[in-house]
């Protein structure tokens, strides 16, 4: 069976990097699934993020967040369907459906009603799920706040507006406390505890780990 691990964080944590390097440790029994929105633009994942992306929003907003849910939940489900039979040993993911469901969940939901916005994202978690299977770990990385939106906005070119802060802001609480609330299989990871090396050595390990023991299906380990 294949261990699928995700990788998830706010905007500017350094995810792809770290998703790059662990990848590359791993070597041919791993395949690295890029970001939806890094799509190749000639497939179907990146025709309709091209859509999503016509207005230029960051967060692939056009003004119809329930119709922009559902697509986004269907390309989870696809890219988890075009994978098949392909045999990987481990499967890591640069942001999955933790994504997907906290990012919908806070802009369908802008009413700043925590409480409210993660019910929400179960809902929409658990709709994904009954596609695909869910990662067998999903690992959170953190780190300060500040130090990823210099780094996103290096990325991006730009200053982020003031809407874009107020929703990344309500992301990173969210991602805390879900990932508080899914211990089992969301494991936390920060930055400022743990140097690049360290961070790329345990994720590593953690997929050795979980690609040792995914055959014992229910009874995943505590890999990290």
């Amino acid at each position: 069976m294949t261990a699928w691990v995700s990788v998830e964080g706010l905007n500017g944590v350094g995810k792809t990097h770290l998703v790059r390097q662990v990848a590359a440790v791993l070597g041919p029994v791993c395949v690295p699934l890029a970001e939806l929105p890094d799509a190749p633009p000639e497939l179907l994942p990146g025709r309709v993020i091209a859509a999503l992306r016509q207005h230029g929003d960051l967060f692939l907003r056009t003004g119809m967040p329930r119709t922009e849910t559902l697509l986004l939940m269907a390309l989870q489900v696809h890219r988890h369907e075009q994978l098949g039979g392909a045999g990987a040993g481990i499967v890591l993911e640069d942001r999955g459906p933790h994504t997907v469901a906290l990012y919908q969940a806070a802009i369908l939901a802008p009413d700043d009603d925590d409480e409210h916005t993660l019910r929400l994202a179960e809902a929409i978690l658990t709709t994904i799920g009954a596609w695909r299977p869910l990662p067998d770990l999903t690992v959170l990385l953190r780190d300060d706040p500040a130090r990823c939106l210099a780094r996103f906005e290096r990325r991006i070119g730009r200053s982020v507006h003031a809407d874009e802060r107020t929703l990344i802001g309500r992301v990173d609480r969210l991602y805390e406390r879900f990932a508080a609330a899914h211990s089992q299989r969301i494991s936390l990871l920060d930055r400022r505890d743990t140097d690049e090396p360290g961070l790329v050595a345990a994720i590593a390990a953690a997929c050795r780990a979980l690609a040792n023991h995914v055959s014992d299906e229910g009874d995943l380990p505590c890999v990290m």
